[in-house]
């Protein structure tokens, strides 16, 4: 399968993100270690949960703020901020899980 990508913008890099997260947790009782790996976890659950929300074939490239499809596809992917936000709140729901396995990970 031959595909193409679409800059999204800043809101979709993954320094936007991430700096997203850490401002989320930034109250909790975190080592430097803990934080940065439980705003890694996060991210990842994030770029998962909006996946999951795209047509198939469709993927976010974080690390470049693209969406990834297949070249000819013209599936209505819909408004991506909201789906981002989709995302973000499907993360904190799970975020006492997504925390825990972390942490624990860590030990």
């Amino acid at each position: 399968m031959i595909t193409t990508s679409s800059a999204l913008g800043y809101k979709f890099s993954r320094d936007y993100v991430t700096n997203g997260w850490y401002d989320h947790i930034n109250g909790g009782d975190y080592t430097s270690e803990q934080q940065s790996a439980l705003v890694d976890a996060l991210t990842e659950a994030q770029v998962d949960e909006f996946e999951a929300l795209l047509p198939e074939s469709h993927y976010w490239l974080i690390h470049t703020s693209e969406l990834q499809y297949p070249v000819g596809d013209d599936t209505e992917t819909g408004d991506l901020e909201q789906l981002l936000s989709q995302s973000v709140e499907a993360v904190c729901a799970r975020l006492p899980q997504i925390e825990a396995k972390t942490l624990t990970d860590l030990a």
